[in-house]
């Protein structure tokens, strides 16, 4: 697998760890949270030149730092691990560092895009088709995140993901009759 893209990390450790994986990969490191202009600048000029993937750590900072790139920076494209891929359960840390080779590839060969046009979603779909408010709505989100390639979401931020990626009303349904699928055969 090549990647053309430049890759958005959190620091110098996960650039390590992805040099590892694809010696010939570019990061730009945000260096924490607090993302100054430079950065910001120079995450622009790398998305007009080569296309960028966002790909940061499956924990609230991580989230916190994405969703400023992605606000700041439209057309960047976004990679996300799950955060029991991503821990080091001896230093009980998780992140991009601690991940394994085939899940590295996994991800970043799973790559969501934000699209300009309008999401047909509502607020009031994620209740009809039980993914707020019931007791079984989190199981469902998982089920979703993880085939629209979202990372994990609480509800108000499975609604945020499911309208900057402008996923289609339809393919929540069909996703959800999946899952009903898939649990009532799991009972059998």
């Amino acid at each position: 697998m090549k990647i053309k893209e430049i890759i958005v990390v959190e620091g110098k450790e996960d650039t390590r760890r992805l040099k590892e994986v694809f010696p010939y990969i570019e990061t730009i490191e945000t260096r924490g949270s607090a993302i100054d202009e430079r950065t910001i600048q120079l995450i622009r000029e790398a998305r007009n030149k080569r296309g960028v993937i966002i790909f940061t750590d499956p924990d609230y900072q991580g989230e916190k730092i994405r969703s400023v790139i992605n606000k700041r920076v439209p057309g960047c494209q976004n990679a996300y691990i799950k955060k029991e891929k991503a821990i080091d359960v001896k230093k009980n840390k998780v992140g991009v560092e601690h991940c394994f080779r085939e899940d590295i590839i996994s991800s970043l060969s799973s790559i969501t895009k934000i699209r300009e046009e309008p999401c047909d979603v509502e607020y009031e779909d994620l209740f009809d088709l039980n993914l707020i408010g019931k007791a079984n709505s989190q199981a469902i989100r998982d089920y979703l995140s993880e085939h629209l390639h979202l990372g994990y979401n609480n509800g108000k931020q499975f609604y945020n993901k499911v309208k900057l990626f402008n996923i289609k009303k339809g393919t929540l349904e069909k996703l959800v009759r999946e899952y009903k699928k898939s649990v009532v055969n799991e009972d059998e």
